[in-house]
């Protein structure tokens, strides 16, 4: 998608989310980068229709730049290109790339082995080696390979997981819990919506969220729906799933945040979430900064998936997404594509 001020490509991800003010009629065409600078240059208006944005909407999206993992990615990147791979014209680039959309681009010369390449990205990601997954048409790579002998060449696609946890069946996990609180918007009531998509496969299994608390036929997963405090203006979801309960055939466990009514995830105040087991309330299975979801309606976190060898893994997937608990197709869409890659 090309931004209408700076003429560049970017990913959709570099795009607010939805019009740039509740009064807008329009998406924005300005990447988030433009706006932001047009905002602190000038006065706090739409670049394109010249609504007036409130303190609350600029210091949103000042944030949501602040803190924007694709901005991360960029700047650490193009400050090392030179060092790490020269000009971007050489025939030898190959691209690994996140769940989230983030792609990186690095070449082939300076990097000969599975291990180099790991190391690499943990320089410059600051994420752990031992949670860096690497996958190449469905494949594993391993760290005494070398990057040819998967076949792996210019304008290859290697995809990038960050396994933030593995549950092996000998650690007998006894209940799976997510917990989310929100504070109220300025508007008023509103949800910050927790849901579990389940996926047989590259099929949609069981749903609970707020309304779909509980299945009859299942007795192992529960969602408490909506528990509101009006005095303090805040709500809480909590969901809970015992995995060693699922059958052989459940692959995935999605967790996924949603806005009800407001547009964007920031509006809510000083959301947070926890992923734990229910016998180590303080060990956190899955982190994600909320921050960077600020102007997206919904956001799927994080993925719990089954390996080959029954293992259950936590899979980071910080994947920004239309939709909500009103319709959730475009998450699933989005969904569809995690699946396609092999997870």
């Amino acid at each position: 998608m090309k931004c209408k001020k700076c003429q560049i490509d970017k990913l959709s991800e570099e795009f607010p989310f939805g019009t740039i003010t509740l009064k807008c009629e329009h998406v924005s065409s300005w990447c988030l980068k433009c706006l932001v600078i047009y905002l602190k240059e000038n006065q706090r208006q739409c670049p394109i229709c010249k609504v007036e944005l409130t303190n609350q909407e600029f210091n949103d999206y000042c944030l949501l730049w602040d803190n924007s993992n694709f901005k991360i990615n960029l700047e650490s990147f193009s400050q090392t290109h030179t060092k790490l791979s020269g000009p971007t014209t050489n025939s030898g680039i190959f691209y690994v790339v996140r769940l989230n959309g983030e792609k990186f681009e690095l070449k082939l010369t300076e990097i000969s082995t599975v291990k180099e390449l790991r190391h690499k990205i943990m320089h410059y990601t600051k994420i752990n080696v031992n949670k860096l997954m690497l996958v190449y048409k469905n494949m594993e790579l391993k760290d005494d390979s070398t990057l040819t002998s998967y076949g792996i060449c210019a304008n290859s696609h290697i995809q990038l997981i960050v396994l933030l946890y593995s549950i092996t069946k000998g650690q007998a996990l006894k209940n799976l819990v997510f917990d989310l609180y929100w504070g109220y918007p300025k508007s008023g009531r509103d949800y910050l919506d927790g849901t579990c998509l389940i996926y047989k496969g590259n099929t949609l299994w069981k749903a609970y969220d707020y309304k779909a608390k509980i299945h009859p036929d299942v007795s192992y997963i529960s969602h408490s729906g909506d528990l509101m405090n009006d005095s303090d203006a805040t709500g809480h979801h909590k969901i809970l799933a015992k995995l060693d309960n699922l059958p052989n055939d459940v692959t995935q466990l999605y967790l996924i945040l949603s806005s009800w009514k407001s547009p964007k995830i920031s509006h809510f105040r000083k959301p947070s979430f926890k992923l734990y087991d229910e016998a180590k309330p303080h060990k956190q299975l899955c982190k994600y900064n909320l921050h960077e979801a600020g102007n997206s309606q919904a956001v799927i976190m994080c993925l719990i998936n089954r390996s080959h060898n029954g293992n259950w893994n936590v899979i980071e997937v910080g994947k920004l997404s239309n939709g909500n608990a009103k319709d959730y197709g475009p998450i699933m869409k989005n969904i569809k594509k995690i699946i396609d890659l092999g997870y």
